[in-house]
This record gives structure tokens, sequence and C-alpha cells, in this order.
């Protein structure tokens, strides 16, 4: 038997112009499958949760009756052979008359896209968005059994990714064989890392991980792809200048801070155990420390948290991370780092050395304790 024909609708088909096809036999594809991918004009739905919907509500009746060609069609009965998918990203359920008319004839499935991880959940995915990715994966290779290390290394590897993990999870159950057992060394092998960001950088200066900072930087000794903060990828040339200039504003910003914590009698908290406590944030720095330093930084102008002759102070949240970082060195340390950079910048602005000389100097700092 031959598989029904895929066809996909043109981005300025109507209504109208689906009805027409629902009752137009083909001569060529008895059993077709007629595709819409974006109906966001033909329902009623918010762009996101809790945002604007659209079309705005008080467009609803002009939406019903956009699309009563398509309803009456649909409640006359669906011609043999012929299947319609549609398909709308948004933040809620669709509602109007096209989704009661689909609910009746056929099925209306809505999958909630889970909120990202909060900033203080330090993890890939949520649990939330676990919870979706599994029941993707269970779809796509309903044979295939991972072991709990290998789906945590999928998710590390390609994040909130639901289309990339559908694509890697069939590759995965074609590898695993007749067992259906994925563990850990065969997605290792099979599946590559996420692209690289300056983001990793941050994270290693900031939690003195040695480690991330030596893949962050092979990867860019290998040429890797790189990102920047605005998501644009970073020339091969350019990536040891960026990073040079990461790292010395994150030890440039920690020295202040711990100075700032002596000045106005915060040392105390300037110690990793009890920074690290899961209520410090909420608990210390949010409601006291942090406006502490908040003020202290708007008051002296040679803070390094400026724009031009403005004080440009960071959100809490940005604050405490680099407040958490500064208690991972000592004074010495930074400066020490901070007193080789000159140097290290003159290697960096020599052509062709666009990386070789930023290794020893960081990781130097990173493993000094």
């Amino acid at each position: 038997m031959s598989q029904p024909a895929v066809e996909t609708l043109p981005d300025d088909v109507t209504p109208e112009d689906v009805a027409v096809e629902l009752n137009s036999p083909s001569l060529f594809n008895p059993e077709r499958v007629l595709l819409v991918p974006d109906t966001s004009q033909w329902v009623i739905a918010s762009t996101s949760p809790g945002g604007p919907t659209m079309p705005a509500r008080k467009n609803a009746k002009a939406v019903d009756t956009l699309v009563q060609p398509l309803v009456k069609t649909l409640e006359s009965g669906m011609p043999d052979g012929v299947a319609l998918v549609m398909g709308v990203w948004c933040g809620a359920k669709p509602t109007g008359s096209l989704v009661k008319a689909v609910e009746a004839s056929g099925s209306v499935e809505w999958i909630a896209t889970p909120e990202p991880p909060k900033p203080w959940e330090d993890c890939a995915v949520s649990d939330a968005q676990k919870t979706v990715l599994r029941r993707l994966m269970a779809r796509a290779a309903p044979a295939a059994r991972f072991a709990p290390t290998a789906e945590t290394l999928l998710f590390e590897r390609l994040g909130f990714a639901p289309r990339h993990l559908v694509q890697e999870t069939g590759k995965l159950a074609v590898a695993a064989g007749p067992d259906g057992l994925i563990d850990e060394a065969l997605v290792r092998r099979l599946v590559l890392p996420r692209e690289g960001s300056l983001e990793k950088l941050q994270d290693a200066i900031l939690g003195r991980d040695l480690r991330a900072a030596v893949t962050f930087l092979d990867e860019g000794r290998r040429g890797l792809p790189i990102r920047d903060w605005s998501g644009s990828y970073i020339t091969e040339g350019g990536l040891g200048i960026r990073a040079f200039n990461l790292a010395v504003d994150a030890f440039t910003r920690m020295l202040y801070l711990r100075g700032a914590a002596r000045i106005i009698g915060a040392e105390d908290e300037l110690d990793p155990q009890k920074n690290s406590a899961h209520s410090w944030y909420s608990r210390t720095f949010k409601p006291h420390l942090g406006p502490k330093l908040k003020s202290h930084i708007e008051a002296d102008p040679g803070a390094p948290f400026r724009s031009g002759v403005k004080p440009r102070v960071p959100s809490p949240w940005a604050m405490q991370r680099l407040f958490r970082g500064a208690s991972l060195y000592s004074d010495d340390d930074l400066i020490r780092s901070l007193t080789e950079a000159g140097r290290i910048e003159r290697r960096l602005r020599r052509p062709g050395n666009s990386i070789e000389a930023l290794p020893g100097w960081l990781l130097l700092a990173l493993g000094n304790s």
C-alpha cells in the first residue's frame, strides 16, 4: 500500500481554500494529508502565557466569520482518504468555533510548553520540561530504554530542544539495536554537545571551575562554534580577545566587591560555606546585602559598573553571582591575574594569535588557591 501524500498548504491559504481542498479529490493521490502549519489567525489564543491574544478577543466574531467555510465542511464530515492537520503556536490552549469543530470531528492536542528554568535552579532543563521531553522520547522510540545517566547527559547536551531531541532519540534507538538500552556511552558517542557560548566561560570563572574553563578553551581551540551574548557567532580570530575581556571584567568586578564588602561591614559574607546556603540569596543578599552594595556602587564614581558617567548596577541576581564568585578567590589571586593581564592582551592582539595566549593565564588564575 502506498503512503499518503503529505501536502503543506501555502502560508497565505484561507479557511475557505482549505475547505475547497478537502472537497476536491486528487486523481493521483487518493490518500492525502493536508498540513496547515500556522492557523494563528483562525483561532483565539494568546501569544504567550498571560500575554495579549491573537487576534484580540474583541475580534472573536470576525475570526468565527472567517473560518465558517471550513467549520461547515468539518461539521459535514471529512471526505474519505483525506486527513487535515493544523498547527498553531500560542501561550494557552486556543479557543473559537474552529477549535470546537475540530474537537467534534477529530481531536485537538494541546502541548503546553513549560517555562524555562529559573536562574537559581542551575539546570539545563526544568522538571516540567523533562516531563514533556520524556513523553516525546517515548513517542519517537517506544521500545527504547534510557539509562538514567544517559537521559541526564542527553538533556544536558541538547537543552530544551524538542524537535532535535526527537531526531536524536530515533538515531540512538537504531544504534542501540534489538536490546533497546541506550546508555551514557552511546549518548556521549553519538550526540554532540550544545554549541559553546561566552556564558559558559563566565560560569566557569564565577564558579572557579577549572574543568569547565578547560572545556571551553578546548572547544575554541578546535574551532567549534562559540556564540556571544546576543547569540551571534564569534569569528575565530575574535574569540581570544572577547574571552580575555570577559575574564578581566569579571576579575575586576570581583576584586571591587571584595573591597566593598569590607567597607560596608559585610566581609563575613565572603565565606563560600555561608553564601552557598540555599536560602542565602532570598534571606540575606536580596533584602540586605544587595541594596547596600547597590548604594555603595552608585556613590562611587570609580566603580567598575558604569556606562559612561552613569552607574550601571547589575540586577540583584547577577550581583549575587559576582559576589559568590568573589568569595572563591583571594585579593592576591585577583590582583595577580589582573597584573598579568596587560602582557596577555598584547600577545592576543598580535596577528594570528587568536586564543593561544589565553589558557596559561586563565587556568592559572582559576587553579590557584
